[in-house]
C-alpha cells in the first residue's frame, strides 16, 4: 500500500475504500470496531471531516451495503461490521 500524503482530499470511492479496508481488517484482527479517531488519524484527516462524510448519504449507503454500520460506543463514533449473530433472535 502506498503511503498516504497529507492533507489529501479523498474521493468518494477512495474514502468508501479505505473505510472498508480499515474495518474489515480490524474485524478479521479481533472482531473489534475502530473509532472515528484511529481512521482520521490512518488517513491523516480531521475526526470533523469523517462526521461530515458520514452526513453523506451515498457514502453510508454503500457502506451499508457492504456491512458496515456507524456506533456511538462510549461517546464517541465507531465504525463496525455487522454480523449474522446480531441479526439472529435466541430464543
Amino acid at each position: 500500500m502506498k503511503h498516504l500524503k497529507k492533507n489529501i482530499y479523498y474521493s468518494r470511492e477512495d474514502f468508501i475504500r479505505h473505510i472498508s479496508t480499515i474495518t474489515l481488517g480490524r474485524f478479521a484482527y479481533d472482531g473489534s470496531p475502530v473509532s472515528f479517531l484511529e481512521v482520521a488519524a490512518y488517513l491523516d484527516v480531521s475526526p470533523d471531516s469523517l462526521r461530515m462524510r458520514k452526513r453523506d448519504a451515498n457514502v453510508m449507503k454503500t457502506l451499508e451495503a457492504a456491512g458496515i454500520k456507524v456506533k456511538k460506543i462510549k461517546g464517541i463514533n465507531h465504525y463496525y461490521l455487522t454480523t449474522e449473530e446480531e441479526n439472529t433472535l435466541i430464543i
